[in-house]
């Protein structure tokens, strides 16, 4: 399901969730994006761990995807437009209640298209080596491994995976 613009009189059949682009802000977001942090404070120390505040993600070259369940917000994923040829994804996030059912995949997809919309040449990606299930889909979505790339330049990040998806063949 594609992403549209807005979270305004959005409806769903059950069991489908519905994709938009809202600001990270409003308070049951934030929410889901603290649980975020909590989660991957619980798996790596604070100095490992790239966390970009709600404020950051409502700047205006942001694209902040929120993925809802019968009103919910469930999951979420930033395509950040770094440069005019590409974009990083960011805070890609399901709750553990909605795992398992191809919502980390759909926002990637959303996200994905949204790049390939703006004319971005490729999409880059820092993550945690721990965080397997995520690897794992970059990996089958065709990223490959790259150098650290930007603000990670210089950094000693000894648990990230820096990844790199091209979007012109």
């Amino acid at each position: 399901m594609a992403a549209d613009s807005s979270a305004a009189d959005q409806t769903a059949a059950p069991g489908v969730a519905v994709f938009a682009l809202e600001d990270p802000r409003q308070a049951d977001v934030a929410a889901l994006v603290a649980e975020l942090d909590r989660e991957m404070l619980g798996v790596y120390d604070e100095d490992a761990v790239y966390m970009s505040s709600v404020d950051d993600l409502a700047t205006d070259y942001v694209h902040f995807l929120v993925a809802r369940y019968q009103g919910h917000a469930v999951g979420c994923g930033a395509l950040v437009v770094k440069d005019l040829d590409w974009g990083e994804l960011k805070r890609m996030y399901v709750r553990p209640v909605a795992r398992g059912k191809g919502l980390g995949r759909a926002i990637l997809e959303n996200l994905l298209d949204m790049a390939q919309r703006r004319d971005l040449a490729f999409v880059r990606l820092e993550t945690g080596l721990k965080l397997e299930a995520a690897v794992a889909l970059y990996r089958e979505k065709g990223f490959v491994e790259r150098d650290a790339f930007g603000d990670y330049i210089g950094d000693d990040a000894p648990e990230s995976l820096f990844m790199e998806l091209s979007l012109r063949d």
